[in-house]
């Protein structure tokens, strides 16, 4: 996992090939102005959303995790807080979807942090991760789906 602000993304763009294609989004877009729904890149392993959704307690939050993806999570309304959890502890498995490479997990994720509008966390696949907690009723976020296999 990392976590730091938009204006410092490139300092990770050497760790995957496609990490300079999506900060150079992350850096330029203005998602406050994009509609809600996936927004086009040229980039064929960078997906990119753009959504509302409702927040929930820490209680509520389940971690999940993705097979074939690193998540760059950013906040555009809002804080938001994670769970997380490395990716070998996690237990109770609720059943891996393949069509959407996401499976949850009925367990407590180990820490918590708070991202920022103006910042960013990215997940990889051993991050177990439990987004959307907060005490806001909604919040209007970006999420990068990059490509790993």
């Amino acid at each position: 996992m990392i976590t730091d602000t938009i204006a410092n993304a490139q300092r990770y763009a050497a760790l995957h090939p496609d990490f300079a294609d999506a900060f150079r989004l992350l850096q330029t877009l203005d998602f406050a102005q994009l509609p809600d729904g996936q927004v086009a890149c040229d980039n064929p392993n960078i997906r990119l959303f753009i959504g509302s959704e409702p927040m929930r307690s820490r209680e509520e939050a389940k971690p999940e995790a993705h097979l074939y993806h690193i998540d760059i999570q950013v906040p555009i309304s809002g804080t938001e807080g994670y769970g997380w959890i490395d990716r070998a502890c996690l237990k109770n498995g609720l059943g891996y979807n393949e069509q959407k490479n996401i499976e949850f997990f009925d367990c407590e994720p180990t820490t918590w942090l708070d991202i920022h509008v103006g910042e960013f966390a990215l997940f990889f696949p051993n991050d177990g991760h439990a987004p959307l907690v907060g005490n806001d009723k909604l919040i209007r976020k970006a999420v990068f789906k990059i490509r790993i296999g």
